[in-house]
C-alpha cells in the first residue's frame, strides 16, 4: 500500500471516528478552493494544494467540509467522507466550470439546492444540507448548512442576491430554525450587501475579522494588485457559534488557495 493511500485512509478514519451518531459539538470547515481557470499552473498544482488541505484537516478533524469552486471528480479523491454531494455552481449547460462540494461524516437529513439570477450577474446555485445536532440539553436540533458564492460582477447584483438569501431563510425557518450560511460573498464587512445581511438577521460568527484574500498570496496575484479584503464569511441565523480564519498563510510551505478558510465550531 503506497503512502498516499495510507494518508487518505488516515484522514477518513480520523474524521469518522466517533461520529456515527449526532454529536454535541460540530466543527465545520469552509474554503473557496480556487478553480484554477485563470492563470497558468503546473499539472500537479491542484493535487499539491488538496494534499496540504488534507494534512491540515487531519489535525482539525471537522465533521463537515464545505467547498466552493470545487471539481466534481477531483476533491473526493483527497477529502473522503461517508456522505458527500456536488452541485454545479452555475446553471449553464457546459458543466465544465466548478461547483459546491460538501462532505460529512454524519448522514444529512436531506440534501438540496436552489438558485438565483439577477440582471448583471450570473445564474448561480446554492447548496443545502440539513443535519441533526444533539445539544447539551439532549434535545435533538436540526442545523441547516447553506453554501453560497455570490456574484463577482457588482455590488448592485450582490445586494439583490443578499435580499434573496434573507427571504430564502425566512421561508425555510419553519422546517429548520437554525442555519449556518458560509461561503465566498465577494464582499467586505462594510459593503452594502453585507449590511443588508446583517440588518436582516444574519449574525457574523467570525470572532476576529481579518482579510481572507490578500495581495501577498501569490495565487491571488492573477487578479492584479488588489487590496486585502475579508470576503469569506460564516453567518448565523438563530445560531450561536464561533468561527475563525484559518489557512491565511501557507500550510507547510503550500498556499492552499487564493482564499483563506473558515473553521466554525458549534457547541450548543
Amino acid at each position: 500500500m503506497n503512502f498516499s493511500i495510507l494518508v487518505r485512509i488516515s484522514v477518513s478514519i480520523g474524521i469518522l471516528v466517533g461520529l456515527a451518531t449526532p454529536v454535541q459539538a460540530m466543527k465545520i470547515f469552509n474554503l473557496n478552493v480556487f478553480d484554477q481557470q485563470q492563470g497558468v499552473w503546473e499539472p500537479s498544482f491542484r493535487e499539491q494544494r488538496l494534499k496540504a488541505i488534507q494534512d491540515f484537516l487531519m489535525g482539525e478533524k471537522p465533521e463537515v467540509v464545505v467547498l466552493q469552486e470545487a471539481q466534481k471528480s477531483f476533491e473526493p479523491q483527497f477529502l473522503r467522507f461517508s456522505h458527500e454531494k456536488y452541485v454545479h455552481e452555475m446553471t449553464g449547460a457546459d458543466q465544465l466550470s466548478y461547483g459546491y462540494w460538501m462532505g460529512s461524516a454524519q448522514k444529512p437529513q436531506s440534501w438540496s439546492e436552489d438558485g438565483f439570477s439577477f440582471p448583471g450577474g450570473v445564474e448561480r446555485r446554492v447548496q443545502v444540507a440539513i443535519f441533526t445536532l444533539k445539544t447539551k440539553s439532549k434535545v435533538d436540533q436540526c442545523l441547516g448548512v447553506l453554501s453560497v458564492h455570490l456574484s463577482y460582477q457588482s455590488s448592485e447584483v450582490r445586494q439583490k442576491e443578499a435580499n434573496w438569501l434573507l427571504e430564502w431563510l425566512k421561508r425555510k425557518e419553519l422546517a429548520c430554525k437554525r442555519w449556518l450560511v458560509v461561503g465566498d460573498f465577494n464582499a467586505d464587512q462594510a459593503d452594502p450587501e453585507m449590511k443588508i445581511l446583517f440588518a436582516g438577521g444574519l449574525k457574523n460568527l467570525v470572532t476576529e475579522v481579518q482579510p481572507t484574500v490578500t495581495p501577498h498570496n501569490p495565487i491571488r496575484k492573477i487578479y492584479g494588485d488588489k487590496p486585502a479584503r475579508a470576503i469569506d464569511w460564516a453567518l448565523g441565523w438563530n445560531l450561536n457559534a464561533k468561527a475563525r480564519v484559518v489557512l491565511a498563510q501557507p500550510w507547510k510551505g503550500v498556499w492552499v488557495s487564493d482564499h483563506a478558510g473558515l473553521m466554525v465550531e458549534i457547541e450548543e
